[in-house]
């Protein structure tokens, strides 16, 4: 029996112990999605360090995922839900946490976004490279320091998973020089672009799922992809 017919049948029996076995499965991506924006909300200061546990946001997404299974019809649409439910809970602690973000339609967003992409970003790598999968209390403590310019170096495994989702070619950020330029671009990126990244490129998501997720027209998604990649170039 294939995996999504069994989650059915678990769910139809009311046995969430069986039920969260197989939904395993389809989380590593997930649980790698949120680990990274989790660690970026911290960087940016929008979360306390150390404060929110990956863990304990995936243990959300089971339990609200087994809720609403019901209205789920197809292994695709679980996917898609899987990554809408992770960012409606991060979003949730992050208006919490900040008290800010009046609700703006999504499009004026992307639009000014946009804007911001074309014409603001630099690929000017002159700050202190910061290790974005291994800061510690003290790193934070440094970022407090506006006036420095920023790099997010990731590590050659993390870039690589951007690089390909890109179409651009892994081995090339094996350099430390350009992984650091590529951090510094991902550092400026605005909210709404940097969440399609990161579902497309950690999430392994489809335009198609990205605009389920997100609300924004296909097209709009596959321009904000093509408009990074020439960013990089």
């Amino acid at each position: 029996m294939e995996k999504f017919a069994q989650l059915k049948q678990h769910k139809k029996d009311d046995n969430s112990k069986e039920f969260n076995k197989i939904l395993e499965n389809y989380l590593p991506k997930v649980e790698r999605y949120i680990k990274h924006r989790i660690r970026f909300y911290e960087i940016k200061k929008k979360l306390p360090v150390n404060f929110y546990s990956p863990t304990d946001i995936l243990a959300d997404v089971y339990f609200k995922i087994y809720e609403k299974f019901d209205t789920i019809e197809n292994e695709n649409q679980l996917r898609i839900e899987l990554f809408k439910l992770a960012d409606t809970i991060l979003e949730s602690i992050v208006e919490k946490e900040n008290q800010i973000r009046n609700k703006i339609p999504i499009n004026e967003i992307l639009k000014e976004e946009i804007s911001i992409l074309k014409e603001q970003l630099t690929a000017n790598a002159d700050g202190e490279p910061v290790l974005i999968n291994d800061l510690t209390d003290e790193d934070i403590s440094y970022m407090q320091k506006e006036f420095k310019p920023r790099v997010f170096l990731f590590d050659f495994d993390a870039t690589a998973e951007f690089a390909k989702s890109l179409g651009l070619n892994p081995d090339d950020f094996r350099d430390e020089k350009l992984r650091a330029l590529f951090g510094n671009i991902y550092g400026q990126l605005p909210e709404t672009i940097r969440r399609i990244l990161d579902l497309n490129s950690l999430g392994g998501l489809s335009v198609g799922e990205i605009a389920e997720i997100t609300g924004i027209k296909p097209d709009e998604v596959e321009k904000v992809l093509v408009e990074i990649k020439e960013k990089l170039k």
